[in-house]
């Protein structure tokens, strides 16, 4: 029986971002679920958890490390991958202590994405 597809959802405010990585996480076989702000995407992961969730740092209403912190008060233990442009150490600092497990500055090589999301899946 083939292995079910991994579900990301993919949490950013900028469209250009949101479609280019959905075509290339879709193409390496990833389903993928969008969202423009934490406070969607909260209400997304109710109806169902995903297995990783790629999220920005800053956005309106609900920003990611907010979104994070509140998702790990709940217990959710859903892997978080910060993509920002952010990329200060205490910005750093800031997105690891709200709970993130890995944590990539833009731009990014997708290549390099693709292989972070493929090693915290793996975990």
């Amino acid at each position: 029986m083939p292995e079910p597809r991994r579900y990301i959802l993919l949490v950013d405010d900028d469209s250009l971002i949101v479609e280019l990585l959905t075509t290339r996480l879709t193409a390496q076989g990833y389903e993928v679920s969008t969202a423009a702000n934490g406070e969607i995407a909260y209400q997304k992961v109710q109806s169902r958890k995903p297995d990783l969730i790629v999220c920005d740092v800053v956005m309106p209403k609900v920003d990611g490390p907010t979104f994070c912190r509140r998702m790990r008060a709940e217990g959710s233990t859903v892997p978080f991958l910060f993509v920002t442009a952010k990329g200060q150490p205490h910005d750093i600092v800031e997105v690891l202590a709200a709970g993130a497990d890995d944590y990539l500055v833009k731009p990014f090589e997708s290549s390099e994405l693709i292989a972070r999301i493929g090693a915290i899946l793996r975990r």
